[in-house]
Formats: C-alpha cells, structure tokens, sequence
C-alpha cells in the first residue's frame, strides 16, 4: 500500500467503478473470453465503517467481502490456495479454469477478526502477507493513510497489524499461508541491495516464528522491476507478485505474476467479469479516451 492524495484516490475509484462496470456487462452478454488463465485477488483491510469518520482505505466491509465470495462461488469458480498454483504451475500440471486465489496484504488484526470467519464459513483459502517489523505492534502501520488510524474513534482491530498468535491461529487451520510482505515495507523502487537485505528479514522472521520453510512473496506498493526481481530471487523467496491487474498464466515467471485490487464497489460480477478476461477493458478505454482527447472535438461533416 503507498499513500496517494484524497481528490486522486476518489477520482480513481469513480473511474474504476464505471469501467468495472462495463466490464461486467460486457462478461454477462459475450461471456468469458479468457482460457488457461487465472486471477489472484489482492485485499488489505476488511473492517466495518464507523458513523462520523471517513471510510477506511484500501477497505472492503465483511459484509461486502462475503457477498464478493460468495456470489464467484455461486458462478462455479474456483478458490485455490497459492501454493497450490505454484506447485502445479512449477510441475506443468493443468489448472482448473474459474480458478482464483485469494490474498491479503500488509497484515492487518481485521483479517484475523472479519476475514477469517467468512474464509472458513465459505471453505475458501487464502495468503497473507505479513510486514514482519509491525507484528504485535499496538501503533498503527506508518504506512497507513487513513486518517483515523490510532483514534479512539475506530476499533484497534481497523488499523492495528496482526498478533503473532492470531497468525498462528490461522495458519493451524490448514486454511491461511502466510507470506512475506519484506519487513519494513519500504519503497524499495531504485534500491534492490535494501530490499534484499529487507526481505531476507522478513523471511527469517517468518521460517523462526511461524516453522515455514520456503516462503512466498509480495513486493509491496506491488511497485517491482527487474533488479528487485533479481533481488527477491536471491533470497530465495517463491514467487514475487505485483499489483499489475493482469490475469496469470501459469506457464510465466511467477515473479511477474499480477494481481487486482478489490474495492468495496466490486461484486461478484465485475470481479467474475475481471476473471473472465475483460481485465484488459480499462486499458482500452483508457487508450480510446486519451486518444480522442488528442485529436480534439471531432469535427461536423462538411456542408
């Protein structure tokens, strides 16, 4: 998560909204058009709304959170374990088609308390990736930027980073993975020796406390290039995902792999549309939009 400034967080979540949108009635009319692909989910917070304060970022409610589950399990798609890709992508073997994975990103208590009862109700597995420097922290993430992080106006459980033990909790279930998210969560862009020495960290921290031995990894800000891809394969972390809304095709480097952000505004239906292979929508209004604006005002047929 990197902090972006107010007007730009809501112009992006207008945009998206409308894209996402056409994306999903696009997906209900024509269908899926993608094959031998798959989708991981990127979330971060999963916490209620507080009446009188501004709505958490990065957040998805509990309540929304399950209807997004729900409804792609509804839609006959498939919840596999990360791990689980990885090792049937390093062996060559099919992937169901539908299949999607579920992660979670810097490591917040409110996974723990509203995520996890909805993962277990829905059978659903999923990968959180920790921020090793600020577990068991009672301070808020210092790169948190909602502003009502550490008030006394919100529950600790919307912005405080996981216990130990609760990561515990859920990894003996057999239902969660836990992943390196590096220690620090710096903005490591430019400097690939910090974010080696940082991760390896981070990694450490994760083999001693929680008995793991290879690791799975996430760049955070999902800001990657190839000298810290280079970095992270030298810790010897097994994957290294971006936050690049791109489908996976498991047959590709597992350290270009993307992912998409899920927003509160998501149903299951744009996220079914997202898996379906309208991800690249956007890109191509986007393009059509910046396009036209180049050209100008289209002219009136001559008289």
């Amino acid at each position: 998560m990197i902090a972006e400034s107010g007007f730009r967080r809501v112009r992006r979540g207008v945009r998206r909204r409308v894209i996402r949108r056409a994306a999903a009635l696009c997906n209900a009319l024509f269908g899926s058009r993608s094959t031998h692909t798959i989708g991981i989910l990127m979330y971060h917070r999963v916490a209620d709304r507080c009446p009188g304060v501004r709505e958490p970022t990065y957040n998805v409610t509990p309540e929304r959170f399950r209807r997004q589950l729900a409804e792609l399990l509804a839609r006959g798609f498939r919840p596999w374990p990360l791990r689980g890709v990885l090792e049937y992508a390093r062996r060559g073997l099919p992937i169901p088609e539908r299949t999607f994975v579920v992660t979670f990103d810097d490591g917040y208590e409110n996974v723990y308390r509203n995520a996890w009862p909805v993962l277990r109700e829905l059978h659903v597995p999923a990968t959180v990736f920790l921020a090793t420097a600020f577990l068991d922290s009672d301070a808020p993430f210092p790169f948190d930027d909602w502003p009502a992080k550490g008030s006394g106006r919100v529950p600790g459980e919307a912005w405080r980073p996981l216990r130990t033990a609760q990561c515990v909790d859920m990894r003996a279930s057999g239902l969660v993975e836990l992943g390196a998210h590096t220690h620090t969560h710096a903005d490591f862009r430019q400097h690939p020796d910090e974010l080696e020495r940082d991760l390896s960290r981070c990694v450490a921290v994760i083999r001693e406390r929680f008995g793991l031995t290879d690791v799975t990894f996430a760049f955070p800000g999902g800001f990657t290039a190839p000298e810290l891809v280079a970095a992270a394969k030298r810790v010897g972390v097994l994957c290294g995902l971006t936050s690049e809304g791109d489908l996976v095709h498991p047959a590709s480097d597992p350290f270009q792999w993307g992912r998409v952000e899920v927003t509160d505004a998501d149903s299951g239906a744009t996220i079914a549309a997202w898996l379906g292979g309208w991800h690249s929508l956007p890109r191509r209004l986007e393009g059509w939009l910046k396009r036209s604006k180049s050209r100008g005002p289209i002219a009136a047929p001559g008289r």
